[in-house]
C-alpha cells in the first residue's frame, strides 16, 4: 500500500514538474516587432473639436545628423497631427488657445537607454535589444493646458527600418502613431 502511494506521489510530482518547464524564447527577433505601453495619469477628457498644440522634445545628444533628426521629427509631427485631426481634434499654432499640448520625442537606444527613458518618462515598453538591429523609441504625452499636468503618456519601441523609401517611412510612422494614440482615445 505504501509502495502504491509513493509511486502515485512520484508520478504526480513528475507531472507537476514537467508542467512547469519553460520554453526559451527564440533569439531571432522580427524587424517589424513593436512594443507599446501607456498610462493614464489623471482623468481629464477632451471633446471632439478641442484644440491641441505640438511640443516636440529633442534629445540633447544624438548619433543622428541634425537633418536626419529634423526629418524624423517632421514625419512624426505630421503623423500625430493627422491622427488627432482624424479623431476630431484641431491643431493650433497658438498655444494659448490649446486645450492640451502634445509633447513627443524620438530616440535610438544607442542615444537614450531604456533605464533613462523609465527614469525620465516613467514607462518603457520593454522591447528587448537585438545586436543586428537598431532599436528606437517613440515617446508621446498629453499635457492639460490649463493645469500643466500630464494627462496621458504613451511609448512605442521598435527597430529602425533604414532601408525603407520615403513612402514606406510615412506609412510606418503613421501606423506607429496610430497604434500608440489608440490607447489614448480608448481612455479619453
Amino acid at each position: 500500500m505504501k509502495k502504491n502511494i509513493s509511486l502515485a506521489l512520484a508520478l504526480f510530482s513528475s507531472l507537476i514538474v514537467s508542467a512547469c518547464v519553460t520554453v526559451p524564447q527564440e533569439p531571432h527577433m522580427n524587424k517589424n516587432q513593436l512594443a507599446i505601453s501607456s498610462v493614464r495619469d489623471i482623468p481629464i477628457s477632451y471633446s471632439q473639436g478641442s484644440q491641441f498644440s505640438l511640443a516636440p522634445k529633442y534629445v540633447k545628444e544624438t548619433s543622428l545628423k541634425a537633418e536626419q533628426t529634423q526629418a524624423v521629427y517632421k514625419l512624426y509631427a505630421d503623423a500625430i497631427v493627422a491622427d488627432l485631426n482624424s479623431h476630431g481634434f484641431k491643431n493650433t499654432e497658438e498655444t494659448k488657445s490649446a486645450a492640451f499640448h502634445v509633447g513627443f520625442g524620438i530616440a535610438l537606444a544607442s542615444d537614450v537607454s531604456d533605464t533613462k527613458i523609465n527614469e525620465e518618462f516613467g514607462i518603457t515598453p520593454g522591447l528587448p535589444s537585438n545586436d543586428a538591429l537598431k532599436k528606437g523609441s517613440f515617446l508621446i504625452y498629453i499635457e492639460d493646458a490649463s493645469t500643466g499636468k500630464r494627462v496621458w503618456r504613451g511609448a512605442a519601441q521598435g527597430f529602425a527600418h533604414e532601408d525603407n523609401n520615403e513612402a514606406q517611412r510615412v506609412q510606418r510612422t503613421a501606423s506607429i502613431v496610430s497604434r500608440v494614440m489608440k490607447q489614448f482615445y480608448t481612455t479619453n
